[in-house]
């Protein structure tokens, strides 16, 4: 091997560079604010925590919640569990700034908030030549990653809402806070009813997305690999082994999706993930109607009369479940009987029949569909392989460089 040999770019898309830097919108301004608001608040409550040997800010906390909770029950929602308040108020505000995004409250937040007061002193260290960064990567070769359309995320939302109202008003008789939580569950169960549309639609290229993106991603990874090697070669053993690490770490997970759509077991294995999303997401549907019509059904009588949740969820799931009876305490108008009736009629009757047709179909569509990327992701193997092979190289000749300038 040459001793001047470099891995060869990987060929990907012509990637045009804009010449202007791109600008936060209000939306990603505000946000980068809260988390930066978020990341503060946590690191000086902590630390007054270590100092002082209790949580001093505890009663601003308490007090906030207290008031919150007076406002709500000024406006006739008062909580039926005041002791979930401040929870849910935190899990609400984080689910907002991470834009109910579990990625990012999971992982990007939580790393977030452990670097913030480093990145903080770099920041402020280095001021002059942060400033200057933007000019000089409009000259980077480093290839963006695509950016992807997120709608809005209506499950996710009702959902969180959801748990929210079961923590806060679970136990309450009042109509305002049940009529409340009828509207967010109806909101849950019509999202998953219209999602529930496409399963039995053709497979197009949105159902295969999310592959089609991991595929591009592998692809500019290795490809800004291989030109940060051309640019800038590693100067000792120790860096080239470093990156050959980190880019290993990052590129596993692409590597064994080539495994998991190879062969026959692939095409097995795919079909059978199909029939269990397929089950699942059934259950789910189900379950969302289940709870949409306890809600109703609680919301149809006097608040003298309410009937409890349990009872409620009991007639409810009677009509989903042949093997549940439950008999009403008080009467109840027609449609709590007919609704209920006529939405496990359409779901397990007229939906699973379709959706039993369409099947076979989409499992075969989506295999074809999936095909082309599977050899993307070979791809992306590939370039691993030869990427590995010349980094071991080239850092087995920068070792032997270095013993001949020593001696």
């Amino acid at each position: 091997m040459a001793g001047n040999s470099v891995p060869p770019s990987p060929v990907l898309p012509t990637i045009v560079p804009t010449s202007n830097a791109p600008t936060k919108g209000p939306v990603a301004f505000a946000k980068a604010w809260a988390w930066r608001f978020t990341a503060s608040y946590l690191w000086v409550r902590w630390l007054l925590t270590v100092l002082n040997g209790r949580n001093v800010l505890a009663g601003a906390e308490n007090a906030a919640a207290n008031k919150i909770g007076a406002i709500l029950s000024f406006v006739g929602f008062a909580p039926s569990s005041g002791l979930h308040l401040g929870r849910v108020l935190v899990g609400i505000w984080l689910l907002l700034i991470t834009s109910f995004s579990l990625i990012q409250l999971l992982i990007g937040l939580p790393l977030y908030i452990i670097v913030f007061p480093f990145v903080l002193l770099i920041v402020l260290i280095y001021r002059k030549e942060i400033k200057e960064a933007p000019n000089q990567t409009q000259q980077s070769n480093v290839a963006p990653f695509p950016k992807r359309t997120r709608g809005f995320p209506v499950v996710p939302v009702a959902g969180s809402f959801l748990v929210a109202w079961f923590l806060l008003y679970g136990g309450s008789s009042a109509r305002g806070p049940n009529l409340m939580g009828c509207i967010i569950s109806g909101a849950v169960f019509l999202a998953f009813a219209y999602r529930a549309l496409d399963k039995t639609s053709p497979i197009d290229e949105k159902d295969t997305a999310v592959f089609s993106s991991l595929a591009l991603r592998g692809l500019i990874i290795m490809r800004n690999a291989s030109q940060k090697f051309v640019d800038s070669p590693p100067k000792n053993k120790l860096e080239a082994a470093s990156s050959l690490r980190v880019t290993g770490f990052i590129i596993m997970p692409f590597r064994y999706l080539t495994v998991v759509f190879r062969g026959r077991r692939g095409r097995d294995r795919i079909a059978m993930l199909m029939l269990v999303e397929y089950i699942v997401f059934l259950v789910i549907l189900a379950l969302s109607a289940i709870l949409f019509w306890a809600l109703a059904i609680r919301i149809a009588v006097l608040p003298a009369q309410l009937v409890p949740l349990t009872t409620a969820l009991g007639l409810s799931a009677s009509h989903f479940l042949p093997g549940i009876t439950e008999m009403s305490p008080i009467p109840l108008p027609w449609w709590s009987e007919f609704g209920p009736a006529l939405t496990s009629w359409v779901l397990f009757v007229v939906y699973i029949g379709a959706v039993g047709a369409a099947l076979p179909p989409r499992q075969e569509a989506f295999l074809k569909q999936i095909a082309p990327l599977h050899n993307s992701f070979r791809l992306v193997g590939k370039l691993w392989h030869v990427y590995r092979r010349y980094m071991k190289g080239y850092a087995g000749q920068t070792k032997k460089k270095q013993v001949a300038s020593g001696d």
